[in-house]
Formats: C-alpha cells, sequence, structure tokens
C-alpha cells in the first residue's frame, strides 16, 4: 500500500512499532523518564552523578542526548494529527491493546489497522523532520521510514 507519501507503508509502520515498542527505552533509561512523561507538557532535565572524571561527563552527556532524543519524540507526537496523536498514545504509552483501540473508536478490526498504518506513516514523516530540527546528525537518526522500493528502483 502507498498512501502517496512514496515510502513503504508497511515497513514504515513496523519500524515505528518496533520503535515505540523496544528502541524507544534506551532513550528513556539514559535520560531517566518513563513513557507517560512524554505526554506531559514538560520534560525536565536531571543531570546525573558527580562533577569529577571523564565518565560522570560521558553520562551526563549521554543523558542530554536522551533527553534531547525524549524530546524530539515528544514534540513529533504533540504536533501529528490528532487521531495520530490519540491512537499511539493510547496504544504505545498507556498500553491500551489494538482490539480496546479499535472498539474505543468503533472502527472494525481491518479498519482501524488501515488507520493506524496511517498514522504510524504520519509519525515516522514528522519525527524525520523533527530529528532535523533537533539537529540530529545523520549517524544519530533513527530511521522509521522505509521509502518505496519500487520507486527507487525507477529514478536509478
Amino acid at each position: 500500500m502507498d498512501l502517496g507519501l512514496g515510502i513503504d507503508s508497511k515497513e514504515t509502520a513496523a519500524n515505528v512499532r518496533r520503535f515505540w515498542t523496544h528502541g524507544i527505552n534506551r532513550y528513556l533509561y539514559q535520560a531517566g523518564l518513563h513513557r507517560n512523561q512524554l505526554k506531559s507538557p514538560t520534560l525536565s532535565l536531571a543531570g546525573g552523578g558527580g562533577s569529577t572524571g571523564n565518565h560522570a561527563e560521558d553520562r551526563l552527556i549521554s543523558g542530554m542526548q536522551a533527553q534531547r532524543m525524549c524530546d524530539c519524540i515528544r514534540d513529533t507526537l504533540e504536533n501529528c494529527e490528532p487521531l495520530t496523536y490519540q491512537i499511539i498514545s493510547a496504544v504505545y504509552i498507556e498500553g491500551l491493546k489494538d482490539w480496546q483501540m479499535a472498539d474505543k473508536l468503533c472502527y472494525s478490526s481491518s479498519q482501524y489497522q488501515y488507520i493506524k498504518r496511517g498514522c504510524m506513516c504520519e509519525f515516522a514523516e514528522r519525527f524525520e523532520g523533527f530529528e532535523r530540527r533537533y539537529g540530529f546528525d545523520e549517524d544519530d537518526q533513527v530511521k522509521l521510514v522505509q521509502k518505496n522500493r519500487t520507486l527507487t528502483r525507477r529514478r536509478q
């Protein structure tokens, strides 16, 4: 399925699902945050460790990078369309099951999965922009968007 974005929506949605299920934990742990704080309007930067030695400095820098990524995630989520925000926050932050969310929104299972995939693609596209806005280098960026392979091949 191509939503007109030139991306492989199935693979992109799978990347976003993996990110919200597992990948985000690294940033949350390093920043000392919990998932529910991604919905919060303010995130506090809690410095860690003492002020002596390179290891403490490295941990602080790592924590600051993780905090910046968490801010990026939060801002991306808050910038999404209301339905995207509602689905992602309910499923990946609050822990609702997909069937519960589909029921809450009064969608059939197949309708919900189609809509959720579009929401995941929206998050991925917006996140890519926010990563650039936050100044993440190419090496530090999380690659969520999977380009449509047929489009990529035709351009070569």
